[in-house]
């Protein structure tokens, strides 16, 4: 069933308008006249509204009653995406996380490496702004779960390796270093859940490399152009979710 989406809560009683794209498509159907009843999705919420008014250029509803959920519950045993992603400046980093929320990333960790452009300190600070920017990319995407995003660590630190620890999946390491690599398509395989580390615009310094190789990742090489930083992410998270079916 296709519903009228609208991107924020409701609640019984609230009186509101469709959007200008779904009010467009009501009234040149013709279809659909005041009093009639329509279902709307709210977020993650499945509405029973009536109809109040309809003119040239807007339709006014009522919302009268939920009537059930616009998503499934999610599946414990769902493959996971996480992006370990070293920080970034602001507009590249905030366009990052919008992207990988909109394609359903599991986690993301802000990591400090050796070339990243902001300090773990200071990324500290933006964390109930990149919240934010994540909420915000799930309503307009109608994700109904979030990724869980990670106070940023501090690469060389023993709370990042500890974390790491504790989240499943094939450990690849995205890099453009003189290194032995493997191809993503050797390694990307139906079903797996992946943590993908993703370095800075400068590259991964050589100790850095040396703390992915304890921590098991396998280092992996990208035929074609050399991907952005932002761009990554997008990538590779959107090939794992072809590969499964959800894009």
């Amino acid at each position: 069933m296709n519903y009228c989406y609208i991107p924020h809560k409701v609640k019984p009683g609230d009186i509101l308008n469709l959007s200008d794209s779904d009010s467009d498509i009501i009234i040149k159907k013709g279809e659909i006249q005041p009093e009639d009843i329509i279902e709307i999705q709210a977020l993650t919420q499945i509405y029973r509204a009536q109809v109040t008014f309809i003119n040239k250029s807007s339709v006014e509803i009522k919302i009268l009653e939920q009537v059930g959920s616009g998503f499934p519950a999610p599946e414990s045993s769902k493959p996971q995406i996480t992006i370990v992603q070293s920080i970034s400046n602001d507009s590249k980093f905030n366009y990052f996380l919008e992207k990988i929320t909109e394609i359903g990333v599991s986690n993301v960790i802000p990591i400090e490496s050796k070339y990243s452009l902001l300090k773990r300190s200071a990324a500290i600070k933006k964390f109930g702004l990149w919240r934010k920017i994540i909420k915000d990319a799930a309503e307009q995407s109608r994700n109904p779960t979030l990724p869980y995003l990670y106070k940023p660590f501090k690469i060389s630190s023993q709370r990042f390796s500890d974390e790491i620890s504790t989240i499943p999946g094939e450990r690849i390491c995205l890099t453009t270093e003189a290194v032995e690599t493997k191809s993503l398509k050797e390694l990307i395989q139906k079903n797996n859940s992946y943590i993908i580390a993703i370095g800075p615009e400068k590259g991964w310094h050589s100790k850095d490399h040396e703390i992915f190789e304890d921590l098991n990742f396998r280092k992996v090489s990208m035929k074609g152009n050399i991907l952005r930083t932002e761009t990554a992410a997008i990538v590779v998270a959107s090939i794992i979710k072809f590969m499964n079916g959800e894009i």
